[in-house]
């Protein structure tokens, strides 16, 4: 190809990764993902660039978020080869980084790991700082889902310290939403709502659409546990809104849970029986196995409040299995530990059902009250 053609097909190829790059923070996936691949194509018989690295790297990203998880990994894939062979040490640290993304989404916090760690050795090789802090907090995510909760904050905090010393809002914004989560998780709601309330004020002040909408949606769910039931719903409708304009389905599908629950919470168990029907169906089209084990643990406690309890330890059988696969430990005892208190009050129900209509027991005359699985 002669120089004046491949300059121009440079030119042209960088000109269509800005107009994807803007068409993704609109949440135009769509439209990104044409533009990637229009760029990818003028530069497919070139030699292979640190451009064209990161081309395949957020076409990747875009397929992840359209729920086309394994064209995302293969996209990948190829983003690290193509880096690897330029020298392009910040393109292969982050083509590790989602790879690893990805593997944490499929369960396998392992192999999450050892990817991570990779990305965060090339990542400081590189000198990227920015990188290396986003690694510091996916780790600090790996951590929460483990149940290291103390372990997630200490990499939290010292994310969100090198974010705010150079001045990276975008990233503080999103240590902020997982500080916020953590918090959640403590049961700590208060700090939780100064937390997301912090990374809101960042997220619209860029007009970060997709950010403010993960914040809107965690948010909720603060709310929803200081039974502020009006702001929860007005957070979830705008959260869904952003997610569903710009087709980002794992969003949309996490949304609908967090209503679900709130639904529940406040009394209308069909609504919440409906949502988290629709948003566990969006967790198993897009292969995000958390999401399903999440939905059906609500469920399950739906079912169990309005008597289901067959239903409801079926649902929590399959939802701790998912946990363990996924390695959430915390996730999987707490779930044991309600399952153990419903089957109890399974078994007193039917020693009550066998002494009579008084529930008196004939051999040794004990009363039986009803309890409440917690």
């Amino acid at each position: 190809m002669a120089v004046g053609a491949s300059e121009a097909r440079l030119h042209d190829a960088l000109e269509l990764a800005r107009g994807g790059r803007a068409a993704e923070m609109r949440r135009d996936l769509s439209g990104a993902l044409s533009r990637y691949e229009e760029a990818r194509s003028l530069l497919a018989e070139a030699d292979p660039t640190p451009l064209y690295a990161n081309l395949l790297r957020w076409s990747g990203s875009v397929l992840r978020d359209l729920g086309r998880v394994e064209e995302a990994d293969r996209m990948y894939a190829d983003s690290f080869n193509v880096a690897d062979r330029t020298g392009a040490i910040a393109a292969k640290a982050s083509a590790l980084n989602c790879r690893a993304v990805i593997a944490q989404r499929r369960g396998d916090l392992e192999e999450a790991t050892n990817l991570y760690r990779r990305a965060a050795r090339h990542a400081v090789e590189g000198g990227e700082i920015r990188l290396a802090g986003m690694i510091e907090q996916n780790l600090g995510v790996l951590a929460n889902i483990r149940g290291d909760l103390d372990g997630a904050l200490v990499r939290y905090r010292a994310a969100l310290r090198a974010f705010q010393e150079v001045s990276d809002d975008e990233a503080v914004s999103w240590v902020l939403n997982n500080m916020g989560m953590l918090l959640n998780d403590l049961g700590l709601p208060l700090r939780a709502e100064k937390s997301f309330l912090q990374g809101l004020e960042i997220a619209k002040a860029r007009r970060d659409r997709p950010m403010e909408g993960v914040l809107r949606a965690n948010y909720s769910e603060s709310l929803t546990a200081l039974k502020r039931w009006d702001e929860s719903a007005a957070q979830l409708d705008q959260a869904l809104a952003i997610a569903r304009s710009g087709d980002d389905l794992a969003r949309v599908g996490e949304a609908l849970k967090f209503r679900g629950v709130l639904e529940r919470e406040r009394g209308d168990l069909e609504t919440a029986a409906s949502l988290l029907d629709a948003a566990l169906s969006i967790g198993q089209d897009v292969a995000d196995p958390l999401l399903v084990a999440e939905c059906l643990r609500e469920r399950g406690e739906l079912r169990r409040r309005r008597g289901m309890s067959n239903e409801a330890l079926e649902d929590w059988e399959v939802a701790r299995r998912g946990f363990k696969e996924l390695h959430a430990t915390l996730d999987a005892d707490n779930l044991t530990v309600r399952m153990e208190a419903l089957l109890d009050q399974v078994r007193r129900s039917l020693l009550h059902e066998g002494t009579g209509t008084n529930g008196t027991h004939t051999a040794n005359g004990t009363r039986k009250g009803e309890e409440t699985a917690k």
